[in-house]
């Protein structure tokens, strides 16, 4: 019938069941008091006051509030940055790097670090033009930290990560902004880096953000803040859960 068409479900039943088993797995890790005192994060002045100029003062400042705003605390996190962009040299020509000359470069947005001198996140300069890829970048490599950092699995998950940082309340950056994890290897530790597009299909995470703030009792209005067609997800996500009793 056709007025069953807004009830349909977005993602599969085994996703579903994905979803949820690691939402409540969260809660029993986390908490229930954390998982009942964290918020969906806006990209407003509510959550982030600040005018961004695009200056790495912008990222200092994003770390610090995400942080705050996942319950990170008495840990010190290095902030470093870095460039993947070709350089103009005075003559005019393009000095690029090696990995451009033989083929074998891959950009990264951002990486995260955990080494025997500590955790580092390192951001790749380009982001701090777009403050909404930017903050995240930066929660879901704190949601490494939070996995594997704090010893709460023992082996790199990217979905769960991603997951991860929605529960945390920012899956109107994730998903708007979609990105791609890898992981990498250094002399004395190891890491994990982003680039563009995402691990966790829209659809996932639409149907995520409705769960969540289903259980949250929330009162956002999500349609000031996501893209269309994730907006189109949510919307499906959202009634099915209000209707499938």
């Amino acid at each position: 019938m056709f007025w069953n068409k807004k009830r349909k479900l977005p993602v599969s039943k085994e996703d579903k069941a994905w979803v949820e088993e690691s939402i409540e797995w969260l809660r029993i890790e986390l908490g229930e008091d954390n998982f009942k005192r964290i918020k969906t994060v806006t990209p407003t002045k509510d959550f982030y006051n600040r005018n961004f100029d695009g200056t790495q003062d912008d990222a200092k400042f994003i770390l610090e509030r995400t942080m705050e705003l996942m319950n990170i605390d008495d840990v010190d996190i290095r902030l470093e940055f870095f460039s993947d962009s070709p350089v103009q040299m005075n003559d005019g020509s393009i000095l690029s790097t090696p990995g451009d000359i033989h083929g074998e470069w891959k950009s990264a947005s951002g990486t995260f670090e955990q080494t025997i001198e500590g955790t580092i996140i390192s951001i790749e300069e380009e982001q701090l033009k777009n403050p909404i890829s930017l903050i995240a970048t930066i929660s879901h490599e704190l949601a490494h930290y939070i996995l594997l950092g704090e010893n709460r699995i023992e082996e790199n998950d990217e979905y769960l990560t991603d997951l991860t940082a929605v529960f945390y309340g920012f899956g109107i950056f994730i998903g708007n902004s979609r990105f791609t994890f890898s992981s990498f290897k250094t002399s004395d530790g190891f890491g994990w880096e982003s680039s563009g597009q995402g691990y966790l299909p829209e659809q996932i995470i639409a149907y995520t953000l409705a769960w969540l703030s289903k259980k949250r009792k929330e009162n956002v209005d999500y349609s000031k803040f996501l893209k269309k067609s994730l907006k189109k997800y949510f919307d499906q996500s959202f009634n099915y859960l209000t209707y499938k009793n």
